[in-house]
């Protein structure tokens, strides 16, 4: 908070000393840390009611969020299944694998390593 040094503090004291007096010196220091720990409090509280407020914000802010996807996603509508298969049958001029080439037959598993119905 201050930044004092050893030095410096020794000045500090010696003129509290001279200009206070010898016998009332423990009470103005006593005072003292009384205002400076009520100050720490002040200090932490605040903080505190800052870091509460800026999450309650934070969980507002989610839960619009939150609500802004349930709203968008209640209101979409799904393609009719025509429209799928239409889209389905457009793209089936397109070959099957990058490696395929345009004017050979899609590539069809070797039959003798499918098993057999009934058989294992």
């Amino acid at each position: 908070m201050l930044d004092f040094s050893g030095s410096e503090f020794l000045v500090v004291l010696l003129v509290a000393l001279i200009a206070i007096g010898p016998k009332q010196l423990p009470e103005v220091l006593y005072t003292l840390g009384k205002v400076f720990r009520r100050l720490q409090y002040i200090r932490f509280a605040l903080s505190k009611q800052f870091e509460d407020l800026m999450e309650q914000v934070d969980l507002q802010e989610m839960r619009k969020i939150s609500d802004d996807v349930r709203i968008k996603g209640s209101n979409m509508t799904s393609l009719p299944i025509d429209e799928m298969e239409g889209d389905l049958l457009d793209h089936s001029d397109k070959p099957a694998s990058p490696v395929q080439k345009k004017d050979e037959p899609p590539a069809q598993p070797p039959q003798d390593t499918l098993p057999k119905h009934g058989s294992e």
